[in-house]
């Protein structure tokens, strides 16, 4: 009984202070005569049929103009000088051009920065995994198209993550970074091909 009075309330069958008073009388029933009267006027439970829901066009992601490329970064087998990190203390460290991307790297920074360049690397998986420690540091990563970043592994203390521009592969077959880590009064950021500003064109590696 609540069900059908909920369910002709949700369709707008019933106003708000008929559906009041007719629940009411419902619950305060002590027989099945009580009941009488409270659906008559609606469709009976056995054969009522919700409203299907209206469809909505699933949602396109924007990759800029319509006859954008659809692109992926390069996976594939890495050398064995495939870049696995670096770390920078009361430095900068800047690896310059990386050509391959190994299964795990590590950056870490204590009072330093550190900026790594993926844009033209070859990755050794769909997904790579990336430990960030470091305390009072900046940490800043240039990807390609076809990148998504997972940061929910990674632990800021007044600090943050921020990710600008990355651009989705359009299959979804592109490469996900799934970082980890504990990162102190620092900032970490990967920088896309459609970050703000220009930034990814002024990325220094």
């Amino acid at each position: 009984m609540a069900q059908l009075l909920n369910s002709a309330y949700a369709d707008g069958r019933l106003t708000f202070d008929e559906h009041a008073e007719r629940i009411t009388k419902a619950y305060d029933a002590k027989t099945f005569g009580d009941l009488n009267g409270l659906t008559t006027d609606l469709v009976k439970l056995s054969s009522y049929q919700p409203s299907p829901a209206p469809s909505v066009p699933s949602a396109q992601p924007v990759y800029g103009a319509p006859d954008f490329p659809a692109t992926r970064p390069t996976v594939g087998p890495v050398a064995a000088t495939g870049f696995t990190g670096g770390s920078a203390l009361l430095s900068t460290y800047r690896p310059g051009h990386i050509e391959h991307v190994a299964g795990t790297v590590s950056l870490n920074s204590w009072l330093g920065e550190v900026r790594a360049d993926f844009s033209t690397a070859t990755f050794a998986a769909n997904d790579i995994t990336i430990h960030i420690g470091g305390a009072m540091c900046e940490v800043k990563i240039r990807v390609p198209e076809g990148v998504t970043v997972d940061s929910s592994g990674l632990s800021m203390l007044l600090g943050e993550v921020k990710v600008d521009g990355v651009r989705p592969a359009r299959d979804g077959q592109g490469v996900r970074l799934r970082l980890h880590g504990t990162v102190m009064m620092g900032e970490v950021k990967i920088i896309g091909p459609d970050a703000r500003r220009n930034q990814f064109e002024r990325f220094k590696p």
